[in-house]
């Protein structure tokens, strides 16, 4: 068996406010020197690096790395694993509820193995997983052969074209204020780094913001009311660093989901702080929940827009829904070895 696996790295040249680009060389020796059955590709923009991660898997490269930032991760986790024609599987309900036509077929484990590179502006998949920040640490997580087998997410919403979308999420998905303050942050200047730069979105979304009507299906039971957000967590961070879910845990088979209840936008500059360092959930208008599958709708509001892992791919209804223990996640020693891979 192998030492190392046969390695292929999805590099996204502008993440980091370009910092990937302008590293390169030196991030190029690093891995050469650590992983010698090597290839690369840079993204050229949106949806890129899926198709770059897909056509690696079908090439036989045992594991594929994500070099950037939360967005990045997701394209290439969306193309570790096949997706059927969403319109195929989604469907808007007489009441208005997103609901599958035909339930997809469980995942299988057996898509390359994940290698994560955080140097983008966000990297709250880094924080959830307690991955080490610097490049020669978290370069070194990638030689040898142990892994840990955690969750992915799914969600179907609708596109920004009214028709049925749907993605693969690792790590936070949520709707509603959230959905505004990716859609601000993914325009605006990432240079100052992922905390300000998500502050400042989060400044800009407060303006003309009311909180939406919605009615969520948490499993077996339904909770409505006003809220500023609805977040379905699978890690604990995103935002920059907010600790949004603490608690929640990549392999146990659940979402955390957290309802930012009916909060006056005055109120959110001075919850900040609690939610930066996970003490929100002692706020009486913030609930936390656990379920395998979320349904949300909107009764009354502006358009609830959806996020997840730093995207920004469309809006509600949404149906979320997990699957445990399907993708094999790079790790230190410690983990688990696939025999035979």
């Amino acid at each position: 068996m192998a030492a190392h696996y046969k390695t292929f790295v999805v590099a996204n040249p502008t993440a980091g406010a370009g910092s990937v680009g302008r590293r390169w060389p030196l991030i190029e020796r690093l891995l050469r020197g650590s992983l010698p059955r090597l290839g690369y590709a840079f993204t050229e923009g949106p949806g890129h690096a899926t198709l770059l991660a897909r056509e690696a898997v079908n090439a036989g490269w045992e594991m594929v790395v994500s070099l950037g930032g939360d967005g990045t991760r997701n394209e290439v986790v969306n193309g570790l694993f096949s997706q059927p024609d969403p319109r195929a599987c989604y469907a808007l309900d007489d009441q208005g509820w997103i609901v599958r036509r035909d339930p997809a077929p469980p995942l299988s484990s057996g898509a390359a193995v994940l290698g994560v590179l955080p140097l983008g502006t966000g990297s709250d998949f880094c924080r959830s997983t307690g991955l080490a920040r610097g490049l020669r640490e978290n370069i070194e997580l990638l030689t040898g052969r142990e892994t840990r087998t955690v969750d992915l997410g799914q969600v179907g919403y609708l596109d920004h074209r009214g028709e049925p979308g749907s993605r693969f999420f690792l790590n936070v998905s949520s709707a509603g204020f959230s959905g505004r303050v990716v859609h601000f942050a993914n325009r605006g200047w990432k240079g100052a780094g992922g905390r300000l730069s998500f502050i400042l979105a989060s400044l800009r979304a407060l303006a003309g913001w009311k909180n939406l009507e919605l009615a969520v299906r948490l499993d077996d039971i339904e909770i409505r009311g006003h809220m500023l957000a609805l977040v379905v967590a699978n890690g604990e961070y995103f935002g920059g660093g907010m600790r949004i879910a603490p608690g929640a845990c990549l392999d146990d088979g659940l979402f955390n989901v957290v309802a930012l209840g009916d909060l006056p936008r005055w109120a959110l500059p001075g919850l900040l702080p609690g939610i930066y360092r996970g003490t929100h959930l002692g706020n009486a208008r913030i609930n936390c929940h656990q379920a395998r599958e979320v349904s949300v709708r909107l009764n009354a509001g502006v358009p609830g827009l959806v996020d997840l892992d730093g995207e920004q791919p469309g809006r509600l209804p949404a149906l979320w829904n997990l699957h445990p223990g399907v993708l094999r996640l790079k790790v230190r020693g410690g983990g688990t070895t696939v025999p035979g891979r």
